[in-house]
C-alpha cells in the first residue's frame, strides 16, 4: 500500500491513501501506524501532499497524517519529514494569512486535518516546541485564524479548537527559549510586589495608574530585563506578547466548546507560569483587559478539565500582587465551592488535579494575607480542608500535601487563632505531624520554602490521546472508489491530540 503512494495512476494512489487511512484509524492501532512509518510511508505521504493538486487526495493524505500523528513514536518523524510542507503548502494557504495581504480562511476538511496534525505533534516535548516555534509564519497564521474567527463569530469549529490547542502547547515553558533551565533556579524576588497602599484597584479590573507592569530588578533576575523593541514582534515572539491575551479572553467569554475553553485558559496559565518579563506583562494584561472576572465565572462550569485549567491560570496570575488582591476579594467563594464538601453528590466529577489547582490558588492568596485567610474561614473553607485530611484515603498524596500546607498557612496568622478556637479547632488540626516535621527540617520540602512545589507556578500541556468524533465512522471494511467525507460511506475519521 505504501509503495502504491508513488503510483502514476491517481485512482491507485488515492485508494491506497484511503486504505492507509482506515488501517491507521483508532486508538488501538499504533502497531499499524508504526508499520506504515517503517515501510517509509511518512516521506511518501508528504511527497504526495506536496505534488498533488487534487483536494480529495490532500484530504486523504492529511487524514492519514492526523491518524499517524496521534502515536507518540511517530511525532518526531512527521516533524522532520513533513513540517515544512504541512505548514507552507497547506496551513498557510488555507489560513488566509500572508505577510502582505491577508484573505479569507478556507474552512475545509484539509485545513481541519492539517491543524489536527500540528496539534498532535506540538505536544511532543521540547524538540517539537522548538521546531514549531521556529517554523516561519506558523505562529502568525495561527493567531490570524483565531482573531479572524472571533471577529466573524465562527469560534465553535474544530479548526479553531486545534489552533488554540497548538498555541497552548507552544506557550508551555515559553521561557525555555531564553533559558532552558529557567525553572531550576530559585524563584526570583520582585522589587515591586504590590501597589501603593492608596492605589485604587477598581472593581475587578485595571488600576487607574498608567504604570501597570511590575518591574524586576535586573540584578535580582537578569532574565527579566526589559529589552527595548525596535520593530514589531513576529514569529515565536508573538506567542508571549500581551496583545494575545485579548484573543484568549474573547474565546473564554464567548466560546461554548469545552476543548477550546480549556486550551485558551491553558494558554494563559502557561504564559503566566514563567518568571521572565513577558510573563510579568501577561499577568498585568489579563487584569487590564478585565480578564479575572471572566476566569472566575468559568469556575462555575460543570466541565472539570475547564475548571482545572482556569483554577491553575488564576493561581499563576496571583503571582502579581494586584491580581492576588482581586482574586482574594472576588473569587474566594467560587474557589472554596470547588473543594470537596463531604457530600458525595456535590463532590462527584471534581478531579484531584482540579482540587490541587484550587488549593494552590488558595495558598497563593492567603499565605501572607490575614484578610483573605479570614475570608477563607468565613466561606467554610477550613471545614472543607479538614474534610480532605479526614478522608485521606479518597485523595492523592499531592492533594493531601497541598491541603495540609494551606491549613499550615492558615495557622501562621496568629490574629485568627482565637477565631479558630471558637470553632473548636486546635493547633493539631492545622499543623499535621508531617507538616511540622517538614517545617522543622527546612529545605525545599518546607511549607514556608518559596521553592516548594506548591509555591511555584504551574504549567501544563494538553492531553496525548484525544480522538476526534466529529464524523461518524461507517462501514470500515467496505472499499470505496471515492473517499469523500461528504459521502455516506466514508470509511474513517481521524484522531487528534490537544
Amino acid at each position: 500500500l505504501v509503495k502504491l503512494l508513488n503510483h502514476d495512476c491517481p485512482d491507485v494512489y488515492r485508494n491506497a491513501c484511503g486504505a492507509l487511512r482506515n488501517l491507521s484509524y483508532g486508538r488501538q492501532n499504533d502497531e499499524n501506524k508504526r508499520a506504515i512509518k517503517d515501510a517509509g510511508g511518512i516521506p511518501l505521504l508528504i511527497n504526495l501532499l506536496h505534488k498533488s493538486a487534487d483536494a480529495e487526495v490532500k484530504e486523504l493524505v492529511t487524514g492519514v497524517l492526523w491518524n499517524l500523528s496521534s502515536c507518540e513514536d511517530l511525532k518526531k518523524s512527521i516533524i522532520d519529514d513533513g513540517l515544512s510542507t504541512i505548514v507552507n503548502h497547506i496551513l498557510l494557504p488555507h489560513s488566509g494569512w500572508s505577510p502582505t495581504v491577508c484573505s479569507d480562511i478556507c474552512w475545509s476538511t484539509v485545513f481541519r486535518n492539517t491543524s489536527g496534525v500540528l496539534r498532535n505533534i506540538s505536544s511532543a516535548g521540547e524538540y517539537a516546541r522548538r521546531k514549531l516555534r521556529e517554523c516561519e509564519h506558523l505562529i502568525d497564521s495561527l493567531l490570524y485564524v483565531i482573531s479572524t474567527a472571533i471577529e466573524k463569530s465562527n469560534i465553535g469549529n474544530k479548526s479553531v479548537e486545534n489552533c488554540v490547542c497548538i498555541l497552548r502547547n507552544l506557550s508551555y515553558r515559553c521561557q525555555e527559549f531564553e533559558d532552558p533551565n529557567y525553572d531550576k533556579h530559585p524563584l526570583p524576588t520582585q522589587s515591586r510586589v504590590g501597589p501603593p497602599p492608596k492605589e485604587n484597584l477598581g472593581c475587578f479590573g485595571a488600576s487607574k495608574k498608567k504604570k501597570d507592569i511590575q518591574v524586576v530588578s535586573p540584578k535580582e533576575n537578569p532574565s527579566s530585563r526589559i529589552i527595548p523593541r525596535s520593530e514589531p514582534a513576529k514569529g515565536m515572539e508573538l506567542l508571549w506578547q500581551p496583545e494575545v491575551v485579548q484573543s484568549y479572553l474573547a474565546l473564554l467569554q464567548s466560546c461554548s466548546n469545552p476543548e477550546t475553553l480549556e486550551a485558551a485558559a491553558g494558554a494563559i496559565q502557561n504564559l503566566a507560569a514563567c518568571y521572565w518579563q513577558p510573563s510579568i506583562e501577561i499577568r498585568a494584561a489579563v487584569r487590564k483587559e478585565k480578564g479575572l472576572p471572566i476566569l472566575v465565572e468559568l469556575l462555575r462550569m460543570e466541565v472539570d478539565r475547564v475548571v482545572c485549567a482556569v483554577a491553575t491560570a488564576l493561581r499563576n496570575l496571583a503571582i502579581d500582587q494586584r491580581n492576588k488582591e482581586l482574586i482574594g476579594k472576588y473569587a474566594m467563594r467560587d474557589l472554596v465551592q470547588k473543594l470537596p464538601s463531604g457530600n458525595a453528590q456535590h463532590d462527584q466529577g471534581t478531579s484531584d488535579d482540579t482540587i490541587a489547582a484550587v488549593l494552590a490558588t488558595l495558598n497563593e492568596v492567603i499565605k501572607k494575607n490575614a484578610e483573605f485567610a479570614r475570608s477563607l474561614l468565613d466561606s467554610s473553607g477550613v471545614e472543607r480542608l479538614m474534610n480532605i485530611i479526614r478522608q485521606r484515603q479518597k485523595y492523592t498524596s499531592r492533594v493531601l500535601k497541598f491541603a495540609s500546607q494551606v491549613l499550615f498557612a492558615m495557622w501562621q496568622h496568629q490574629e485568627l487563632r482565637d477565631a479558630y478556637k471558637k470553632h473548636g479547632w486546635r493547633e493539631q488540626d492545622f499543623v499535621t505531624k508531617t507538616i511540622a516535621a517538614r517545617n522543622a527540617a527546612g529545605g525545599v520540602n518546607s511549607p514556608n520554602n518559596a521553592n516548594s512545589t506548591l509555591n511555584r507556578p504551574m504549567a501544563s500541556q494538553g492531553g496525548t490521546r484525544y480522538e476526534d468524533r466529529t464524523i461518524q465512522r461507517q462501514n470500515p471494511n467496505v472499499p470505496q472508489m471515492n473517499h469523500s467525507l461528504s459521502n455516506s460511506n466514508t470509511n474513517s475519521t481521524y484522531q487528534a491530540v490537544s
